[in-house]
């Protein structure tokens, strides 16, 4: 990819003119769907309507009875939210800080390459602990690896930075697993019905894309704001993946068989990391790429589009909530999920239109706000619960071994390259998807029992939870 270090950039006062104008546009979409979710829940006979993402859920969640399911919800998207404020908080400026300190494309590729290479070699391992000593536990190892990663980057030299990397690469694998695992194992305890799992995931994934936008506007704020969650795990039970702590733990290669013979849970995991590569990948590329889209003459507005991107993510979980009152299955739905999100990638793949690059990117996003309660439900009926943060885990291997060979091979192969193996993943992940949904098509005309059972989430659901 080409530098532009040596061009000076100026603001374009009609280029961020429009970027904001999107961004209103973006949170007049959202607020919409939101709107007509409750409009046509109004519509419908007394029980009838969705009540996510809606004014009247607002309202339930203030004024309504306070039923078990909603406390062990809210007690969860409290923890999770905030856990996310702490990533995002220094997320996002990362790059920017590494930037500051002096550091060159091909060192700051390096520290990221850290992060990538501590979750992939440590990931399982810390999954493991977490299945075998407790999910709580996993996470309240998260919050203190977290904070010590957080404040090595204070200092500017590298193998500090380095070791801040490494802290950070492993409280990510704890991050994208423990949480997700401790909820699904604890609402499965509590008998809880197994329809309402998409609710919680879509609130997380809805939750997730608003405190990014927060945390953009309250960025300087120390990012220990994490320490926040401490009063909320406390009510958090302890739970396992066996569910006594002395019960012997299924081994690493154990895991490994019970996955290879699975055809569902390889054929989920491989969504995951094929999804999640391409996704991180573009993490790391989107800001150079439209950079280098205006010569390098122009200062991008890159906190607007940021937020621009966090609210596709919030309007992506809206459809998803859509597209189960269509009676879509979770599959189907992560299938037409994959197709979307291969076509825009191979917009920036074919064309250096910066207009046409930042659409396709925004599409993406609201691919990932779909992907995420869509897999994640997939996810919970599938991956066994005695070793469920364990296999969460496995599948980031791959995942960030990909992303570093990415990241080491940046300086040497063209963005559109870069972008075209990204629509690659994202088409093996259609594969993949393909075959969920035609075996639940099979099974479904035969009758068969033995197969997973997604239910789609109904309305009646969420109202008999008085949510």
């Amino acid at each position: 990819m080409g530098s532009t270090s040596g061009t000076t950039m100026v603001a374009d006062p009609v280029r961020n003119w429009n970027y904001n104008a999107g961004f209103f546009f973006l949170v007049g979409l959202v607020a919409y769907a939101s709107w007509s979710q409750g409009a046509r829940g109004a519509a419908g006979s007394g029980a009838g309507g969705n009540p996510l993402l809606s004014l009247a859920s607002l309202r339930r969640l203030a004024q309504g009875p306070w039923t078990a399911f909603r406390a062990f919800q809210l007690n969860y998207l409290t923890v999770y939210s905030l856990v996310f404020v702490s990533d995002w908080l220094q997320g996002p400026y990362i790059y920017a800080l590494y930037k500051s300190y002096g550091f060159e494309l091909d060192a700051i590729a390096l520290l990221f390459v850290m992060g990538f290479l501590s979750s992939a070699v440590f990931g399982t391992f810390v999954g493991s602990i977490a299945d075998r000593f407790g999910r709580k536990l996993g996470s309240v190892l998260f919050c203190i690896l977290y904070a010590v990663s957080c404040l090595t980057k204070l200092s500017s030299d590298f193998n500090m930075l380095l070791l801040g990397r490494l802290l950070g690469g492993i409280s990510t694998s704890l991050l994208f697993s423990v949480f997700e695992s401790w909820m699904v194992s604890e609402h499965h305890t509590r008998a809880f019905d197994e329809s309402l799992l998409s609710d919680t995931f879509a609130w997380s994934t809805f939750l997730n894309g608003f405190v990014a936008i927060a945390s953009g506007v309250i960025a300087n704020v120390s990012v220990d704001t994490f320490g926040l969650v401490a009063p909320f795990m406390v009510s958090w039970s302890e739970n396992y993946g066996n569910k006594l702590a002395s019960a012997p733990s299924p081994s690493f290669m154990s895991v490994v068989d019970t996955i290879r013979k699975d055809p569902k849970i390889f054929a989920v995991g491989t969504m995951q990391f094929c999804f999640e590569s391409a996704m991180y990948t573009f993490v790391f590329l989107w800001s150079p790429v439209l950079e280098t889209a205006t010569q390098g003459r122009v200062a991008l507005p890159f906190g607007v589009m940021f937020s621009s991107f966090m609210v596709c993510i919030m309007l992506g979980s809206t459809i998803f909530k859509h597209l189960l009152q269509l009676q879509m299955s979770h599959e189907l739905i992560a299938k037409t999920t994959f197709a979307a999100a291969a076509v825009t990638f191979l917009v920036p793949a074919v064309t250096s239109n910066e207009v046409m690059i930042y659409v396709a990117f925004n599409v993406f996003e609201i691919c990932c706000g779909v992907y995420f309660p869509a897999v994640g439900t997939i996810r919970s009926k599938v991956v066994p619960e005695a070793t469920r943060s364990t296999v969460m885990n496995i599948f980031r291997v791959p995942l960030n071994l990909i992303v570093v060979v990415i990241l080491l091979k940046v300086n040497n192969i063209p963005a559109s390259l870069f972008f075209t193996i990204c629509a690659g993943l994202c088409f093996v992940a259609f594969l993949f998807a393909t075959r969920l949904v035609d075996n639940a098509a099979a099974a479904a005309a035969s009758g068969s029992s033995g197969a997973y059972d997604l239910t789609s989430t109904t309305d009646d659901d969420l109202m008999a939870a008085d949510f």
